[in-house]
């Protein structure tokens, strides 16, 4: 990824999935990126561990 699209990524972490999250447990979140995983096999391989490491350190930075 570019800098420019890694930029626009957290931004569109911040923006869409940190509101959703902020009152989740850890589990929840990991459910969640595991059926999206699923049900979206075309995703690069590694792609929902990363989403999930964003997520907590936007979400734990927030507070």
């Amino acid at each position: 990824m570019t800098k420019e699209e890694i930029t626009e990524f957290k931004q569109t972490i911040e923006r869409t999935i940190i509101p959703i999250v902020q009152n989740m447990t850890e589990d929840q979140i990991k459910t969640i990126i595991s059926v999206v995983e699923r049900e979206h096999p075309e995703l690069p391989k590694g792609f929902g561990s990363m989403l999930y490491e964003q997520i907590l350190i936007m979400k734990y930075n927030k507070k």
